[in-house]
């Protein structure tokens, strides 16, 4: 599976090869590991912390919004 990580300040935008669960779910991200649609993965490298995002899966877009690592994932409307 490949995941890609783009971070501008507290900003991140990530792209998982991954179909979504839901329209709106949460998700957890620590250190090198995200909690994502009921699967653990494992990262090479440790996430910075960020405060708001992009998450990609399957193209699909979603409007993410983190706090201690506690992320709220909502599917943008394009």
């Amino acid at each position: 599976m490949i995941i890609k990580a783009v971070y501008v300040r507290d900003v991140a935008i990530l792209e998982i090869d991954l179909e979504p669960c839901a329209d709106v779910f949460i998700f957890k991200v620590k250190n090198n590991e995200i909690e994502l649609c009921g699967k653990s993965l494992v990262l090479s490298e440790t996430l910075a912390n960020f405060r708001k995002g992009l998450l990609v899966m399957n193209k699909q877009p979603f409007f993410v919004e983190c706090e201690d690592g506690e992320c709220v994932a909502a599917r943008a409307q394009i």
